[in-house]
């Protein structure tokens, strides 16, 4: 066997012994990770307190009359392009905009905390509802702040405006395996954020320290205590899950049989299913007694384009503004 074979080897069961140490001890990696943010942080104050001060709410502009207040909440290692589409179509059709900046890589219930605390200081003792567009784990964390005891409340008694509607677009409500191997959306978000010229080389350490993508495993405590609470009263909540097209899934079916003949609907619709958006499948998308929407794409065509200069409409876009009444 050639070395680089042998390298690619050694690489291969690299990966894989550390997932498997990762699945053994996943508390323990949380608090190692946590002790190597703190140090750092400790040691760099200052570039922590600018990293710091690029977190919080955004406020775009107010609504015109008749129409809503909407927040969004982008997902896990976004540098804030998730956004391009959506946002300029709420302003221009009067909507009320603010966008919500947090270090999304920190635990889940931390950012939760911090979005219930933006809001009351955005909005303070407002009696218009807001609604809530949220993409991948950011329905996650919207879902966090309305349901946890130690978040939830209900104005005027939390100086905090209420939730008409959750809109949730690619969110793995159950979670995602390929939260393992979040390494390479890490590190796609700071080379954007450098770019830029939005983030300093240390950013990485101050945006979290990993623990959102422990939090985003199947099966872990927080999505257990999560689902296990009932839904948010007073809140209507939607789900627009994404899915590749048919034509896409033949040929991938194909491939996987090695036949050239296309299959049929028993072995086509189960693939679809689990492939989902490329990230979310439709069995972590649902929610029980949740509406959902499907729409055909991967997980970032279906709210967003490649470019700012393409014209064509991501399929999420007409179902919320369905939802949002327009």
């Amino acid at each position: 066997m050639s070395r680089v074979r042998w390298i690619l080897l050694l690489l291969v069961l690299l990966v894989v012994t550390w997932q498997t140490v990762r699945t053994a001890f996943p508390e323990q990696e949380r608090s190692l990770r946590a002790q190597v943010k703190a140090t750092v942080e400790s040691i760099f104050p200052e570039h922590a307190e600018q990293a710091r001060a690029r977190f919080g709410l955004v406020r775009l502009q107010a609504p015109r009359p008749g129409r809503h207040d909407v927040v969004l909440v982008h997902g896990l290692d976004d540098p804030g392009m998730v956004w391009m589409n959506l946002a300029p179509a709420l302003q221009a059709a009067g909507h009320g905009v603010s966008i919500l900046n947090y270090p999304n890589d920190q635990p889940i219930h931390d950012s939760a905390r911090l979005f219930a605390g933006e809001l009351r200081a955005d909005f303070g003792r407002s009696t218009g509802a807001i609604s809530i567009v949220a993409h991948s784990m950011g329905g996650l964390v919207a879902r966090e702040m309305l349901t946890n005891p130690s978040l939830a409340c209900a104005p005027p008694d939390c100086n905090r405006p209420p939730v008409s509607q959750l809109i949730m677009v690619g969110t793995p409500n159950h979670g995602s395996y390929l939260a393992r191997f979040r390494g390479l959306g890490e590190l796609r978000e700071q080379i954007s954020r450098l770019i830029d010229g939005e983030a300093g080389w240390l950013d990485g350490f101050f945006d979290g320290a990993g623990e959102a993508g422990l939090d985003l495993i199947p099966g872990s405590p927080f999505l257990s205590e999560l689902n296990g609470r009932p839904a948010p009263a007073g809140t209507e909540m939607h789900v627009i899950a994404g899915v590749i097209g048919k034509e896409e899934a033949e040929a991938l079916a194909r491939l996987l049989e090695g036949t050239q003949t296309p299959p049929d609907e028993a072995v086509l619709m189960p693939l679809v299913e689990q492939i989902g958006d490329g990230l979310v499948s439709l069995p972590s998308a649902r929610l029980p007694d949740v509406p959902l929407t499907r729409v055909s794409g991967n997980h970032l065509s279906i709210i967003r384009n490649l470019s700012e200069s393409s014209q064509r409409v991501p399929p999420a876009l007409p179902v919320i503004f369905g939802l949002l009444g327009q």
